[in-house]
């Protein structure tokens, strides 16, 4: 994803300095579409029980179709033509890898629906990414950070090349990850929680009414306004605090419980947003992860730590990320990280990816 993402980026600003201007790819690609478009685009896929590698089925050659329609490779092996090969099953997986899909081969619910999505609307999706094209700063080649939101991923680029790329945790709707260029000069090992307040008088407030013991479970300390002086939770009548006279800090210490996990990585930013561990590991394994308050959340934060401290040996990142008190280390250098927000773009192999527009920002499914 992120050679296609990184090849828009670094067109965008070298023929748009001032103001961004579409990729010639990206261009190409929307021409591509918009003659899909023109004459008829694909065939629908009928519902019905999941499609199968080495199953039958009368819908296959409608599958198949639907595939070549949009440049898949779909070239028919032997058998009969309702046998769902491994040829199509190898399509199917790339399909479902451009648009955020379990890469299975197994045609459910899902990947039905990606694949009935009628040509004219991800024509309008490319078009309305081609007006939002954001124009990244000079230095394509220097070290940075690239968290495509609606794609849940992180782009480790050095030297003008992807390195690795991370899964990771945005924003939910009602709490979005901002779009912002930014960069990072520290890390933060076993971080504590400065709970915000908006997240300490909609959750933590309601939590605490509900069961007294919610803080002292949670490790959760309590301060007075200015954070200053620590206070005893159970003095405090929760019942007669609400949201307008809610003065209290609230932060949690570090540990196993702490939703920062073991690493945060401070971003230079007004936004309050930061990378992050997380404790809930098995979140990584959804495919829709817009699960956060607004901060991102790192799969294998480890190797993303290897890197921003190349000095460290791997027993080092692993014991200071085991540690339980608040450590923080300077980065060598600053790193620039971007916060980009594509539902579309071209890959490497000529065929484009596909995202849902999570925050509605493009007007699009």
């Amino acid at each position: 994803m992120i050679l296609g993402l990184l090849a828009l980026a670094a067109t965008a600003t070298r023929a748009a300095p001032t103001g961004g201007q579409a990729p010639a790819p990206l261009v190409e690609a929307e021409a591509r579409y918009a003659e899909l478009t023109a004459t008829g685009g694909w065939p629908v896929l009928p519902e019905g029980a999941a499609l199968e590698p080495e199953g039958s089925d009368a819908r296959i050659p409608i599958l198949r179709r639907r595939l070549a329609r949009e440049g898949y490779r779909v070239d028919r092996g032997q058998g009969p033509v309702e046998y769902y090969d491994e040829r199509l099953a190898a399509a199917v997986r790339r399909f479902q890898e451009l648009h955020g899909l379990l890469a299975d081969g197994v045609v459910g619910r899902a990947t039905r629906r990606e694949l009935n999505v009628p040509a004219p609307v991800r024509l309008s999706q490319l078009r309305a990414n081609l007006s939002r094209v954001e124009t990244l700063p000079p230095g394509a080649g220097a070290p940075a950070l690239v968290v495509n939101i609606p794609a849940f991923t992180l782009d480790v680029i050095d030297s003008g090349r992807v390195l690795f790329t991370l899964r990771v945790i945005v924003g939910r709707r009602d709490w979005p990850t901002p779009v912002v260029q930014t960069t990072a000069t520290e890390l933060v090992f076993a971080p504590a929680w400065r709970i915000p307040h908006s997240i300490a008088v909609t959750e933590v407030l309601s939590a605490v009414r509900r069961d007294p013991e919610y803080l002292t479970r949670n490790q959760i300390q309590v301060f007075d306004g200015t954070g200053g002086t620590l206070l005893d939770p159970t003095t405090i009548d929760w019942a007669r605090v609400t949201p307008r006279t809610f003065g209290y800090s609230l932060v949690q210490t570090p540990g196993p419980l702490n939703p920062l996990g073991r690493v945060k990585l401070t971003l230079n930013s007004s936004y309050g947003v930061h990378l992050h561990d997380t404790p809930a590991r098995s979140l990584f394994l959804r495919s829709r992860r817009a699960l956060s308050h607004g901060c991102i959340r790192v799969d294998l934060p480890e190797r993303l730590v290897g890197y921003l401290l190349p000095a460290w040996s791997p027993d080092s990142v692993a014991r200071a990320m085991a540690g339980l008190t608040e450590v923080t280390v300077p980065l060598p250098a600053p790193i620039a990280v971007h916060f980009v927000y594509r539902t579309a773009w071209l890959e490497p192999d000529g065929m484009v990816a596909f995202r849902e527009d999570l925050y509605h920002l493009l007007g699009q499914r």
